[in-house]
């Protein structure tokens, strides 16, 4: 198994060499990430690159082109995103509704009971609906490696297949472990990004700068624990 420390390093270097280094390749990634910014993503240039990425289990950076292919596959990522979180839409929206109807007959009432049950289903409610998001976007990290492989939209939903793999690959405990890391990582780089814009002009030049390059080194570590490397 892959070290935490190789898997961050080697998707490090692999941002480095293949956007930083080719700086043009860079801005044509910022140019798509506004394009697919603008239009709300239904224009989803950069995920379609993403799926470019996740196809190649190699330390070389795809090129950009071939635009309608990318578009193709960018909404092929969409798809496979949209239909993995209906579950936790569901939830999110059955105990929500619960919780406001619970609320509002408590406005009504003489006593506070029911608008406190309401609060305290709506709580609930949103707590599975993200325990149900976590659990989704463990597999759906790696669902979005599997299809880019074949680039046949149904292998994303090969549950079984895509859980053995990380069963016999890198393990689930590690990949666990993997993603709190990367979840902290992307805190981290949250907060950075948040200070940066409150510098005019300069701020949201790094947002726009930073953000893909963010992107594809997400994009690297999931193909690096896909494929049980470096």
């Amino acid at each position: 198994m892959a070290s935490y420390s190789a898997i961050i390093s080697n998707a490090s270097e692999y941002v480095k060499t293949g956007l930083i280094d080719h700086w043009k390749r860079w801005i044509v990634l910022i140019i798509l990430s506004l394009i697919q910014m603008f239009t709300i993503n239904i224009i989803p240039l950069v995920s379609g690159y993403l799926v470019r990425v996740y196809a190649q289990p190699d330390d070389m950076a795809p090129e950009i082109d071939e635009y309608g292919k990318l578009f193709v596959d960018g909404w092929k990522m969409n798809i496979v995103t949209i239909l993995y979180m209906i579950p936790a839409i569901i939830i999110a929206l059955a105990f929500g509704a619960v919780g406001v109807i619970s609320a509002l007959a408590g406005l009504f009432a003489e006593g506070k009971m029911t608008h406190i049950g309401g609060l305290m289903v709506g709580s609930i409610g949103l707590f599975l609906a993200f325990l149900v998001f976590l659990l989704i976007t463990l597999v759906m990290n790696m669902a979005y490696v599997h299809f880019s492989r074949s680039g046949r939209l149904l292998d994303a939903f090969s549950i079984g297949e895509i859980t053995r793999n990380i069963s016999d690959g890198i393990g689930w405990g590690s990949y666990i472990v993997m993603w709190i890391i990367v979840w902290l990582l992307t805190t981290v780089f949250f907060f950075i990004i948040s200070g940066l814009t409150m510098i005019p002009i300069l701020g949201w030049l790094a947002l726009l700068a930073l953000t893909p390059l963010w992107s594809v080194f997400l994009a690297k570590i999931n193909g690096n624990v896909y494929y049980n490397r470096p």
